[in-house]
């Protein structure tokens, strides 16, 4: 697609990313400047050093990435949604202005304590910060194509195999110093086309499974690293405790403030900050523990982890323990009193399950002049594991409890 060129952004994936005038103006603005304390992996450097990359690279990166989508599917005499490649290339980058400190790792906290998910953030700062900035649109336009309002266009930054998946793949291999998200994402991008329900690859159904397993084993060696999980529940829990305590603003009240400096320093750097000023004036002593084992670097232990491919449809009983021990305070007392521990020693989690192929995908490959959904592709690896789903329940306790904990589990999972 054409592009008015204003300034061009140097890259450590892609090189030269141009910008245009409208796209600068929103890029320079103290709310999108606020993504760059906003690490993108959350505390992923603490396993994989180099994982200190941000919401902002990300966000300018799937920019580029859906103008390549874009301009690909044009090629191909297809259009992506309403097809206005402007429209498109700034909710992509915009699509992650509300992320909270440390990305995606408070925000269970985040709704537990009243806030909006990122999107819902996202899509208010857009409207109340932005708007002036937007020359050609409204907010709502903007924002209806991240919160996935937007029929067909959404698909472009919201779906099994998109511009943001692409982007933060690659980005986040890249910076983790890792294989396994390095896919050939320019062959993928040669092939693509779009029809009405989904987005479609010609002939190249290899590309395809070569995405999407690529994205499987990112989860399983990165995103569900069993040390970076156990960092991020303590992350959780420090920040959810923080702010009830009145160390951190509310996330329920970045949503409706008008404090522009309120909400441009809430990254991570004020978390941290935060944390720091509990170690002097705090007065829980688990808490002052927890957050010094997170700043040193001592993680929780794993005492129990339980993970299994099975048939999509079913889940294994002991995913549904965990879950009732995350659910249910009377549950999680039951197993700390079992293990003679304090229940808030007691850090439980089911991670997301994982599939090739997610049940509701909307990938279609075209062989033989036919159009079918990826689940029906020829090839060995899809067909072998794209019906099974891999569930994943933890529990993690404070580095020494392990023993004592893991003998509690045992029986309560024994029981039915």
């Amino acid at each position: 697609m054409v592009l008015d060129v204003a300034k061009r952004i140097n890259d450590n994936i892609y090189g030269n990313v141009d910008i245009s005038a409208q796209e600068l103006g929103l890029i320079d603005t103290p709310v999108f400047q606020r993504l760059h304390r906003i690490k993108q992996l959350g505390a992923t450097d603490l396993v994989y050093p180099g994982a200190t990359h941000t919401r902002f690279a990300h966000s300018v990166g799937t920019m580029h990435m859906i103008s390549q989508f874009i301009s690909a599917i044009r090629k191909h005499g297809g259009k992506a949604g309403d097809d206005d490649g402007e429209k498109l290339r700034i909710a992509a980058l915009l699509h992650d202005i509300g992320h909270y400190p440390l990305s995606h790792t408070v925000e269970n906290a985040v709704k537990r304590l009243g806030g909006k998910n990122h999107e819902e953030f996202g899509a208010y700062l857009l409207k109340r910060f932005l708007s002036e900035k937007l020359e050609t649109y409204k907010p709502s336009e903007i924002s209806d194509i991240f919160l996935g309002k937007s029929a067909g266009t959404s698909l472009l930054i919201s779906s099994a195999l998109d511009a943001d998946k692409a982007d933060y793949l690659v980005r986040d291999s890249y910076n983790a110093g890792v294989p396994y998200g390095r896919v050939s994402i320019q062959r993928l991008i040669r092939t693509i086309s779009y029809v009405k329900n989904g987005i479609m690859f010609d002939k190249d159904e290899i590309a395809a499974e070569d995405f999407l397993i690529g994205r499987y084993h990112m989860y399983r060696s990165v995103y569900h690293h069993r040390t970076v999980t156990a960092f991020g529940l303590m992350a959780e829990r420090i920040f959810e405790n923080l702010v009830m305590e009145g160390f951190m603003p509310n996330p329920r009240d970045m949503f409706s403030g008008q404090d522009e400096l309120a909400i441009t320093s809430y990254t991570d750097d004020l978390l941290m900050s935060s944390m720091y000023k509990y170690l002097g004036a705090g007065k829980d002593k688990f808490l002052k523990w927890l957050i010094r084992s997170f700043l040193e670097r001592e993680p929780l232990e794993c005492v129990y982890l339980g993970q299994h491919p099975v048939q999509k449809g079913s889940v294994p009983k002991d995913v549904e323990k965990v879950r009732k021990i995350i659910e249910s305070e009377n549950e999680k007392a039951k197993l700390a009193d079992a293990a003679g521990m304090d229940e808030q020693e007691i850090f439980a989690i089911s991670m997301r399950p994982l599939s090739l192929i997610d049940e509701d995908t909307n990938i279609y490959i075209r062989s033989k002049g036919k159009v079918m959904p990826i689940t029906e592709s020829s090839g060995l690896v899809l067909n072998m594991v794209g019906s099974k789903t891999l569930y994943d329940a933890r529990v993690y306790a404070m580095p020494g409890s392990g023993r004592k904990l893991g003998k509690a589990i045992e029986s309560y999972m024994r029981k039915g």
